[in-house]
């Protein structure tokens, strides 16, 4: 019997149970036996059957797909929780559609309502932008990394790192190589992400009783090698004093890392340099860079638990995730 041939009916009358008990069975709702559980699934494995999404999608008024908004796919950070959303999504018979926004606040919009147009059954939705905010009606959805500005309820579902412990972690970590003049490259779009990481900054200088110069604290709009670079280059050309640098990604770091020894400041020998995200470039860079890890898989691993939780209408007792960071040692402290 063919794929294209095999209907329900003709599995319930194969494997000796209702059609009732092999949708049941299918859709992983309702009771049943182990013993006709394994009858179903072996009638299923031996002919092949592919259940129908569209028309499981129409039935249940919306599509077997989710909307995955994402400011930057060629971020390998941003990469590596997509991937994983995918995978996850897949195993469940769900389809992922990427929307990528390159930090543009209007295709972030035109992308949120091509999703609802597509009638998603929901949105993982990694914002570009700070003043994002949340989808209106009740469209199950789960933000990452960045939280809205409008938490509009209570049983929002963020998932998020501990950016404020990861933040005070590169603080320590530079203050207890002796450094005393601490410099900063962060994200000057007040992303719930980098604010929190230079408030985790902040609080470790307090504690440890190192001022903080305002000269040292530089902010670039775009996140990436290119800025850090002409960042830290225009640091040095001002002749400003910095004995260590936290940077509030891996890209700003080897921006960073670049622009010193062309200027030719030794690294960590005249200065310490501390990234954030641990992507590959931390560990292949020809000198590993010290960095914050984040685990971008457990991310998405969580965000597509979550989302099928809220979608099933189940109550989430803690919609609010926070996941450890560490720090990771390397080359440049």
């Amino acid at each position: 019997m063919t794929k294209k041939g095999l209907s329900i009916k003709q599995i319930s009358e194969l494997s000796g149970v209702s059609t009732a008990t092999v949708s049941r069975v299918i859709n992983h709702n309702g009771r049943f036996s182990k013993e006709t559980e394994e009858r179903v699934l072996g009638v299923i494995e031996q002919c092949q059957y592919v259940p129908n999404m569209v028309a499981r999608g129409l039935r249940r008024s919306a599509s077997q797909i989710v909307g995955v908004i994402v400011p930057d796919i060629t971020n390998e950070f941003f990469a590596r929780i997509v991937l994983k959303i995918q995978i996850q999504l897949f195993e469940h018979n769900f389809s992922a559609v990427i929307c990528n926004t390159n930090e543009n606040e209007q295709l972030e919009i035109s992308h949120l309502q091509f999703l609802k147009a597509q009638n998603v059954s929901g949105i993982i939705f990694i914002s570009g932008n700070p003043s994002h905010v949340q989808p209106s009606g009740s469209l199950p959805t789960v933000f990452i990394d960045r939280r809205p500005q409008d938490v509009r309820a209570r049983d929002t579902i963020i998932i998020e790192s501990d950016n404020v412990r990861g933040g005070y972690l590169a603080g320590r970590a530079l203050a207890e190589t002796g450094a005393s003049h601490i410099a900063t490259i962060m994200d000057s779009r007040m992303h719930t992400a980098g604010e929190t990481r230079f408030a985790g900054w902040k609080q470790a200088m307090d504690e440890v009783g190192l001022p903080i110069d305002p000269a040292l604290q530089m902010r670039v709009r775009e996140v990436g090698f290119s800025a850090a670079y002409e960042s830290v280059t225009a640091l040095l050309r001002e002749g400003r004093t910095f004995d260590a640098l936290f940077c509030g990604t891996d890209w700003l770091a080897m921006g960073a890392l670049a622009a010193l020894h062309e200027r030719g400041v030794h690294v960590p020998a005249d200065v310490k340099v501390v990234g954030f995200d641990d992507v590959s470039i931390a560990t292949f860079s020809s000198k590993p860079i010290t960095t914050i890890h984040q685990d971008a898989e457990r991310m998405g691993e969580l965000a597509v638990e979550l989302l099928l939780k809220r979608m099933e209408g189940e109550k989430i007792e803690e919609p609010h995730r926070v996941l450890a960071v560490q720090l990771v040692k390397r080359a440049t402290t």
